[in-house]
């Protein structure tokens, strides 16, 4: 009699327990649901092997698939912007005066550890999710998804007692943590008409200029693919802009070119085909063969044939820091 009423118990309270998990999930879709506007800042940092990558981020959303993501990175103040309006999705870059426009289904096509939206569709598409109430707050533990890097697996979205997030942590296949995002603030409240989502409204005024950068400062890729070595280099100089085009041979060839721009000028945009990417410090556009990115004041063009995903992204992030040797 008294196993029975052990093994009763313990039914009840896993009973209990699933029926508290789907409430907390529940509670989180009608309060994104409900949302016609929100503002969210809070900080986010990236590891990518030895190095950490520090971003401060403002989320600003009108219900209609209206994005602008601002993305600063604190260590040059580096700043990018992803921007969703009804014309399509762009990457600007207001240092450079520029910005890349595609057609595609970002940001519900991957893991954002920053868009309310996305943390729900991650939840609701993971049939062995986990919830656990831990001080007040909950922690819904589900599966990552990363298509341009593998090895992110799983994230825990910490909901406060609104049942809005206040942190998400990405993690690895090891367990460990790779992207970090602590979420400040949340206004529910604000106001964002459409206009506020223009392209004009996130770059710079046609007379203003733009940062002049230069190539005296080449860097040179630290991770190449194995079978594949440094083959030369041609600086191309003219009116506006000068670029190097680096050249590496082998089992897995490829050409990295990088730009400085040296005067002002007008706004550009170029329509290009691809996806947003985000891989520890690089913010840009990918292909199946090619990556397109800026960083201090120089954009960078990388193609390679052989290369997947993420090799054009590991040779991409490993760019940072200036290599003491080709």
């Amino acid at each position: 009699m008294r196993k029975f009423l052990v093994l009763a118990f313990s039914l009840f309270l896993l009973a209990g327990c699933g029926k508290s998990e789907d409430n907390v999930v529940e509670k989180f879709e009608n309060k994104v649901n409900d949302i016609k506007n929100y503002h969210l800042t809070g900080d986010m940092t990236i590891q990518n092997n030895e190095d950490k990558y520090s971003y401060n981020v403002d989320v600003t959303y009108l219900k209609g698939d209206y994005y602008r993501v601002s993305l600063i990175n604190n260590e040059n103040n580096h700043e990018q912007i992803i921007l969703k309006n009804s014309d399509g999705i762009y990457v600007v870059t207001p240092s450079l005066n520029k910005s890349f426009k595609f057609q595609s289904e970002w940001p519900t096509n991957s893991s954002q550890s920053y868009i309310l939206e996305t943390l729900l569709k991650d939840i609701k598409n993971d049939g062995e999710r986990g919830v656990k109430e831990d001080k007040g707050n909950y922690i819904i533990t589900a599966k990552a998804n990363y298509p341009n890097n593998s090895d992110l697996k799983t994230q825990e979205i910490t909901l406060g007692e609104d049942y809005l997030p206040k942190k998400v942590v990405v993690k690895n296949s090891n367990g460990i943590t790779q992207i970090t995002m602590n979420i400040t603030k949340i206004d529910t409240k604000t106001k964002f008409e459409k206009d506020y989502f223009k392209l004009q409204n996130s770059v710079k005024d046609s007379s203003s200029t733009t940062t002049s950068a230069s190539l005296e400062d080449v860097v040179y890729p630290m991770y190449l693919p194995s079978g594949t070595t440094y083959s030369g280099e041609e600086l191309i100089t003219d009116e506006d802009s000068e670029r190097v085009i680096l050249t590496y041979t082998g089992v897995k060839p490829f050409i990295l070119i990088e730009e400085a721009s040296k005067g002002s000028k007008s706004h550009e945009t170029t329509s290009v085909s691809g996806e947003v990417v985000q891989y520890a410090n690089v913010l840009g556009i990918i292909t199946e063969t090619s990556l397109n990115w800026s960083e201090n004041g120089k954009e960078y063009y990388l193609i390679g044939e052989s290369l997947s995903k993420e090799e054009l992204l590991q040779i991409a992030s490993s760019t940072a820091t200036v290599a003491i040797s080709k």
